[in-house]
């Protein structure tokens, strides 16, 4: 108890906002989280550390950022990042970090800038406080004056009852500096624009937008965007990337709702309009709201089942990356019955026709030895002699914008036991799936050892795990990737690849049709009219009743199910196709194969999607101070809005 007291003293020392006068670099955090309020779990918390060196000669040091606990010796509950950082002279920095917070009652945000040798020149803290409750709905304003009648707005439309009920569910807060990085708006479940377009940064426009991609809800209030765009002009797809998501704002009229993405995006005439106070009005309601009323909900929302491009990741690393091979249980099994005919051979008929039957207390052994290393040998043959890195990525856009999400899982394989150092591009933002939130470190030493822990960001993401032998590991990544341009249709029914990448495999299908495009390179046009198609019902509807099986459609999708062919035929084409899938060569064709056959449940929203598959635009992964053996795909997902 007074070790933990001691702890707590000294943690507290350094956490007020300024940093002591004789520090010789300035640290402070700057940003934690929108105004206070973090990420659940697997999403980063955005923490912005100011940087500022007071001397007058450069400083070379390492910047620590985690979360300690302090009931547990200050330890790290999730990652421990480095930082390494040069300063010039009074040059101050602004730092943010992908933070994954753990909810505790003992919980601070500790920054601590050490030198060459360790020691510590500049340190900041931030206690971790109680999260913040409810559904949070962040506003980006000119004027605080403009937020407080959008607080107004938004709180006080609606019945009394439906008022009190906002009040109580909604957290509204300012941003007064917006996150220029996509990740750093986790914690809002809807962002309000009403600032001057030029007032925000490129980066912070991209933040945005890659928020909305996310699965996040956007909401521009035009007359405080100050560009005159899109009324008034009738803009041309030239020069929509000239103005703030000017080509969805070009696509959807005013007070409509758009799905870009996982996200839903709207923008409306001014936050004083009937359609701004109607949108944000539903999140008051409850059973006892008249139907009347509620249909404002199916105006603004539009039901359904999610997306799950995680399992694209997970069907490419089954079907293309490394499998390690061991022995099933009936290759064990006819080698054990082997043994056996063999012993029982040997020593009951060959050793007593010889008349030596205690000859068997050598035999046995010996053929239990050989048996032993012809079975390590044969399973030894199909596992790797050298390190590997796979790598699958899918990049998820649709056909009005060519920046893509990117989710990536790297599988990092070793031959012997050895500690590896995967290194990616510092702009990637890593997902421990494995580790648990709720209890950060309490899982023991054996689950401790499996977490992600030291990471080292900069130019590039570097971590270090140990691996045993014949072993590997699966880490998953978000990214995000501007292409030179989108795969669209013309309204002669062409189809356009201007992302400036190459596919080997590709495919559109909508609700009639899949359309095989084969060999799909940059620059090339298609007549989709001209192109080899089969039957959409024909390619789908291969569903298990338990166990393996096919990825589900990577966007939204009405609650259906597999009708229209009995149970008995659905599992008869899936066993079929599934039991050859290890002995023939991957096939794009296989993404839809788990898709339900009731095409109107499918594309009731997105009309039409492409996959192309291509060697190409991979994250890049490496190994520090190896050479592995390579295996690289990627993935382009592009929805279609409208299908002429």
């Amino acid at each position: 108890m007074v070790r933990r007291l001691l702890v707590l003293l000294f943690f507290l020392s350094g956490l007020a906002p300024a940093v002591w006068a004789s520090d010789p670099t300035s640290v402070k955090i700057r940003q934690f989280g929108l105004e206070g309020s973090y990420a659940e779990r697997a999403a980063p918390t955005w923490v912005e550390v100011e940087l500022h060196n007071t001397t007058s000669q450069t400083m070379v040091f390492d910047l620590l950022v985690k979360e300690a606990n302090l009931q547990n010796d200050a330890r790290a509950m999730g990652e421990a990042f480095t930082l390494p950082i040069t300063l010039k002279p009074a040059e101050e920095r602004l730092v943010a970090i992908p933070l994954h917070v753990v909810t505790s009652n003992y919980a601070v945000i500790f920054v601590e800038a050490r030198d060459p040798e360790g020691k510590a020149i500049g340190k900041a803290g931030r206690i971790l406080g109680s999260k913040i409750e409810g559904r949070v709905i962040a506003m980006i304003c000119a004027t605080p004056e403009l937020c407080r009648s959008i607080r107004q707005t938004i709180l006080l439309s609606g019945t009394s009852e439906e008022q009190t009920r906002k009040s109580q569910q909604l957290q509204l807060i300012q941003l007064l500096e917006p996150p220029a990085v996509g990740w750093g708006y986790a914690a809002a479940e809807t962002v309000v624009v009403a600032v001057p377009a030029e007032s925000l940064s490129d980066a912070q426009r991209e933040a945005l937008e890659l928020y909305l991609h996310r699965g996040g809800r956007l909401v521009l209030v035009e007359d405080q965007l100050g560009d005159g765009y899109p009324r008034g002009t009738t803009a041309s797809a030239g020069n929509d990337s000239d103005v703030f998501l000017g080509v969805y704002r070009r696509h959807v009229d005013e007070g409509k709702i758009l799905s870009v993405g996982e996200g839903r995006f709207m923008h409306l005439k001014s936050a004083n309009s009937k359609d701004f106070a109607d949108y944000f009005r539903p999140l008051g309601f409850s059973e006892s709201t008249p139907s009347e009323i509620r249909s404002l909900v199916a105006r603004f929302t539009r039901g359904g089942v999610a997306g799950q491009s995680a399992g694209l990741n997970v069907w490419l690393m089954k079907r293309l990356g490394t499998r390690f091979r061991f022995p099933s249980f009936l290759e064990l099994l006819l080698w054990i019955a082997g043994y056996l005919v063999l012993v029982g051979i040997v020593n009951f008929v060959i050793l007593r026709r010889m008349g030596r039957p205690e000859w068997g207390w050598i035999t046995i052994p010996a053929i239990a030895v050989l048996f032993s290393v012809l079975l390590y040998a044969v399973s030894a043959r199909n596992h790797p002699s050298s390190f590997g890195i796979d790598e699958m990525t899918v990049y998820r856009m649709d056909n009005l914008s060519p920046l893509a999400t990117a989710e990536s899982r790297v599988r990092i394989s070793a031959p012997v036991r050895s500690v590896v150092r995967p290194v990616l591009p510092g702009t990637v933002t890593f997902s421990d799936r494995q580790r648990n939130f709720e209890g950060g470190f309490d899982g023991g030493r054996e689950r401790a050892e499996e977490m992600i822990n030291a990471i080292r960001l900069g130019d590039s993401w570097e971590t270090s795990f140990t691996l045993r032998r014949w072993s590997f590991r699966d880490l998953d990544f978000q990214g995000h990737r501007r292409f030179a341009g989108t795969v669209y249709r013309d309204g002669a029914g062409r189809l356009h690849n201007e992302t400036g990448v190459n596919y080997t495999q590709a495919i559109v299908a909508d609700q009639e049709d899949v359309f095989l495009l084969g060999n799909f390179p940059a620059g090339a046009v298609v007549d989709l009219a001209h192109v080899t198609r089969r039957s959409y019902k024909e390619e789908t509807g291969r569903q298990p009743f338990g166990g393996a099986e096919y990825p589900p459609p990577p966007f939204l999708i009405r609650n259906t199910n597999f009708n229209g062919r009995t149970k008995e035929e659905q599992q008869h084409r899936f066993d079929e196709e599934f039991k050859t899938l290890s002995s023939t060569p991957f096939s794009i064709l296989e993404l839809i194969r788990g898709w339900p056959p009731q095409e109107d449940n499918v594309f009731f929203e997105t009309k039409a999607v492409f996959f192309g598959l291509s060697k190409e635009a991979t994250m890049g992964a490496t190994l520090r101070d190896r050479e592995p053996d390579r295996k690289s795909d990627s993935l382009t997902v592009v929805t279609f809005g409208e299908w002429p």
